[in-house]
């Protein structure tokens, strides 16, 4: 957050921090605090505890300002280490890494060693891993997100249990989950995309989530305090998400919220702490919000200036890769319009008319929209990019890069209103390359997410109409199909990550496959609901996401320990299959290669637990039963 040339206002007592030590601090950032709030106050900063006392408050939302919390303060005045604190850790676990991929090398070779077993007690006793079981959605999955990185996927779900939603981490290699996370109301809702956005660096992650909240959250994190780094509520009590954009930096989110301005929207920091603001009645200079009048240019060819129509990013909205442009879509008299904005001004670059289908190439250089056929305008100025493909009855674009040269997927299905013959058209930039001559699943989460391009982006995966999984290779003058893939029968998304590795996905079901070989790593169903009784019955909360069905049968448990309930009499080799060790909720190490503790029934695991917390519970539970 940038307070230089600000003025402040503290209200509170902040618990170890003087207000005049504060106040110092915040001077040296260039700041100007004051003892009141005015029509030149630009900010509020307030003790959590004393959130809703005082007439300063009052005058502060009365005006409209932006009332930060202590968490908010702390984050800005927090002493920048020039040496990432996490360096030390991230050195650990990449080595993690290589051990485990030397590891998984000797396996094949010679199977599972003794030094297989060594490293596992290592890592268990030394990097505090922790046994994880991968079901923790209670609800189908309304959206997802592949990290930047291409080695984590993020899934969310709106309801579960009483506390809410839940958002969980999944490590690709492996494909075994390594963080879940309780959300507070739950991601997203069904039918809107783009709940979950990571941050260009893939460490942070941001969620809509509670109908009117964004925030933004630590993905690897599995402690309260410290999950949530920054949160905002902004968006004037929606009831549904509004379209929002994190900026590449994780740190700043573009919220298309009601503004008194002709650009609508507002950019608002997101380093830490709550946000609470009221961006409707606030000035239309205020810093947060965008340009209060188009451009005269844009206004008068476009629009007419002087209605009383605001240009909203309500249709889609994304963040240029360098962070300085904002790049969105939305609507106004009927017609579907795509504008650029310049960050640092809050000014619109350019407008132009679009139709109803459009998607912006990874590299930020071009814009590709459906209008009777497919047309490319240059993503800097707006103007059009060659004549355009004119091939009409795409139903979804998909881009890619190979290089420095992006491509796009243009999905024609079956049954099109223009009767043309369904495939996948290719492109390189605007430039037509060849059809491929399949027919694409009618349906899906994401109809664009049907077709996956590889990272290296010479290969192209998609989900064909009969429910198979076909890899192509896009490299040489044709296309050649190289495989098949074995895909659940209801998948209707497919993604490609790092280390070649196809998730092919649907609202309760998730497979990780090797794209070369079709290997199966990893193969989850979700929502099972056996009829038997749970090992932990049904009235300890304490005991409520310890519990998983990985199928419609039987109930199990799982401690972090490494004990598992598992009443049918399951071993460690099907269990194997589901659960993983995890180290610091972001890597997953295999659990064939260790040994694992099951037993049959809740009497028995409290004495394998021994002194462990969790062993003292589940003796009280025991006794209280008996």
């Amino acid at each position: 957050m940038d307070v230089r040339g600000k003025t402040i206002v503290l209200v509170g007592r902040f618990d170890g921090l003087r207000q005049d030590e504060a106040q110092r601090r915040l001077e040296e950032l260039g700041a100007r605090v004051t003892g009141s709030v005015t029509g030149r106050t630009d900010l509020v900063f307030v003790d959590s505890l004393r959130y809703n006392e005082g007439q300063k408050l009052r005058e502060a939302r009365r005006r409209s300002l932006p009332i930060f919390d202590d968490k908010a303060l702390r984050g800005l005045l927090a002493e920048e280490d020039a040496a990432d604190p996490d360096a030390p850790r991230a050195r650990a676990v990449a080595d993690l890494v290589a051990l485990r991929a030397r590891l998984l090398t000797l396996e094949r070779e010679q199977g599972i060693t003794e030094e297989h077993r060594a490293a596992t007690r290592q890592v268990r006793e030394r990097e505090g891993a922790l046994l994880r079981h991968p079901y923790g959605h209670q609800a189908e999955i309304n959206d997802y997100a592949l990290s930047p990185c291409g080695r984590y996927l993020a899934t969310g779900t709106v309801t579960g249990d009483d506390y809410g939603g839940t958002l969980q981490i999944w490590e690709l290699v492996t494909g075994r989950c390594v963080n879940v996370i309780g959300i507070e109301g739950g991601i997203g809702r069904r039918g809107y995309e783009r709940s979950i956005q990571w941050s260009a660096d893939s460490r942070r992650i941001g969620l809509a989530y509670h109908n009117d909240r964004i925030g933004v959250f630590d993905p690897f994190s599995s402690f309260l305090g410290s999950v949530t780094l920054a949160e905002c509520l902004i968006t004037d009590g929606a009831s549904r998400p509004v379209t929002w954009a994190l900026a590449p930096d994780g740190r700043r989110v573009f919220v298309n919220s009601g503004t008194p301005c002709e650009v609508g929207g507002c950019i608002v920091p997101m380093d830490s702490g709550e946000l609470n603001w009221t961006t409707r009645d606030a000035p239309p200079a205020h810093p947060f919000l965008l340009a209060d009048r188009l451009r005269v240019d844009l206004a008068t060819e476009e629009r007419d200036a002087y209605d009383d129509v605001t240009l909203r990013a309500d249709g889609w909205a994304r963040w240029s890769g360098d962070g300085t442009r904002l790049q969105a879509q939305g609507a106004s008299r009927g017609r579907a319009e795509a504008f650029v904005i310049d960050v640092s001004s809050g000014q619109v670059s350019w407008l132009a008319g679009i139709g109803e289908l459009a998607a912006w190439s990874p590299d930020d250089r071009l814009l590709v929209h459906d209008d009777k056929g497919l047309r490319f305008l240059d993503a800097l100025t707006g103007k059009p990019n060659g004549k355009g493909a004119g091939h009409q009855g795409v139903s979804a674009l998909q881009w890619g890069m190979r290089g420095d040269v992006p491509r796009l997927a243009a999905l024609v299905g079956e049954g099109n209103s223009a009767g043309t013959r369904p495939g996948v058209l290719i492109h390189d930039e605007d430039r037509f390359r060849y059809r491929l001559d399949v027919t694409p699943v009618e349906e899906g989460m994401v109809y664009a997410d049907s077709w996956a391009w590889a990272p290296s982006g010479d290969a192209g995966a998609w989900l064909t109409a009969d429910g198979r999984g076909e890899v192509w290779s896009l490299e040489g003058d044709e296309p050649q199909r190289l495989r098949t893939v074995d895909v659940p029968s209801e998948t209707s998304v497919l993604l490609w990550g790092a280390d070649d590795v196809l998730v092919a996905m649907s609202p309760t079901t998730l497979r990780f496959l090797r794209a070369e070989s079709g290997e199966v790593l990893g193969d989850f169903t979700f929502l099972h609901r056996p009829r038997g009784p749970k090992p932990l019955g049904d009235n300890y909360w304490f005991f409520a996401r310890k519990h998983f069905a990985p199928d419609d049968e039987t109930w199990c448990a799982v401690f972090e320990e490494g004990v598992v309930i598992a009443p049918d009499g399951r071993g460690k080799e099907s269990l194997g299959k589901v659960l993983a060790w995890t180290v610091d909720e972001r890597l997953a190490w295999p659990v064939r290669w260790g040994e694992l503790d099951v037993v049959p029934d809740a009497r028995s695991a409290g004495p394998a637990l021994g002194d462990a917390p969790d062993g003292q519970w589940l003796r009280q539970y025991w006794d209280s039963i008996q």
